[in-house]
């Protein structure tokens, strides 16, 4: 008799538990942060770097965002395709001609290909960080942004935003 009620009460539980991810429960998230990875990237040193939804840039709150909202936000894409933009953000990642930096938690990556990552918009910057404080999922913040540069190593011209960065 006592098996038969710890079999019945394990089996309640377990359907609690089911229920319970079946409701998809995500832990809290900060206003206006979208923690679901749009896709996943590794960096120069094998490590996982998603690129987030991750929140908006908030102009009137001083607020600089990250990830494809923030890309979004200041039209680094330049009109090019996610697909592409996100093929461009893997070869600066891996390309023998690429040079990284370190400030705080914050790594920089600069493509210095003779033609560029991209045809039309030249080499590319990648910031991102291995941090995962306040992130639900236990991975990476990521990447932060990612864009565009033109000879000079500066914004590529039509690139909004490009003193706020």
């Amino acid at each position: 008799m006592k098996l038969l009620r710890a079999r019945n009460a394990a089996a309640g539980m377990g359907i609690a538990v089911l229920a319970l991810m079946s409701v998809g429960v995500t832990p809290a998230q900060a206003a206006g942060e979208n923690w679901t990875v749009y896709a996943t990237f590794l960096s120069p040193k094998g490590y996982d770097i998603p690129l987030r939804y991750g929140r908006h840039d908030n102009t009137a709150g001083h607020t600089t965002g990250f990830g494809v909202y923030h890309i979004e936000d200041r039209n680094h894409r330049l009109g090019q395709s996610w697909a592409t933009f996100k093929g461009d953000i893997d070869q600066v990642l891996h390309s023998s001609k690429t040079t990284c930096s370190k400030a705080g938690t914050t790594w920089t990556c600069t493509s210095h290909e003779i033609s560029g990552v991209n045809s039309t918009w030249g080499n590319m910057k990648v910031s991102y960080t291995h941090s995962d404080t306040g992130t639900p999922d236990g991975r990476a913040r990521g990447i932060i942004t990612a864009y565009y540069l033109n000879d000079c190593g500066c914004f590529a011209p039509g690139s909004e935003g490009a003193k706020k960065e």
